[in-house]
């Protein structure tokens, strides 16, 4: 996988963050379920042999069910520097999206009832601009990214309005 390039020299990387496995793990779960009902009413009116081959196929249904969002997982980055936020995402339809963190208004960290026992969440960007917000989905440590966001914004705000001393000309 290729990892997010900072743009500046000056950039140092703050957090590196990634889509969580449990959801993509999880996920299974139903298809399993229905895969598994469809295999007990298939042994209940059929031979052992085809019943054998309902649950191969089954185990196959799940496994290629859980393909794309496997695929997602895995290229799928998010690094937050101490001046830009950076987020790459797809194989074939790659999309790169870079705000500065002095235009982040707002981040929302929103997770789920799973997401909170697993420490994941979707992640919610607000834009200056408005028309820039994006969100981030099943990210893991949500709210350490939040964190760090909202310190960096803050230091780069900081920076920004201290007033710029000059030297004194003598006379």
């Amino acid at each position: 996988m290729a990892r997010i390039k900072l743009d500046n020299a000056n950039e140092r990387e703050l957090f590196h963050a990634k889509e969580s496995w449990v959801p993509v793990i999880l996920g299974v779960i139903p298809v399993a379920l229905v895969c598994a009902l469809i295999s007990v009413v298939v042994t209940y009116f059929a031979d052992s042999g085809l019943a054998v081959i309902c649950v191969l196929a089954s185990i196959v249904v799940c496994v290629l069910s859980r393909i794309p969002h496997i695929i997602d997982n895995w290229r799928t980055d998010v690094v937050v520097s101490n001046r830009r936020l950076y987020y790459r995402s797809g194989i074939l339809d790659i999309k790169d999206h870079v705000t500065d963190l002095g235009s982040i208004t707002d981040v929302t960290v929103d997770p789920t009832i799973m997401g909170r026992l697993f420490n994941y969440a979707d992640v919610r960007i607000q834009t200056k601009a408005g028309d820039d917000d994006f969100v981030l989905k099943e990210i893991r440590d949500a709210y350490e990214m939040r964190r760090i966001i909202n310190v960096g914004r803050d230091a780069l705000g900081q920076v920004s309005t201290q007033p710029v001393s000059r030297p004194r000309r003598g006379r």
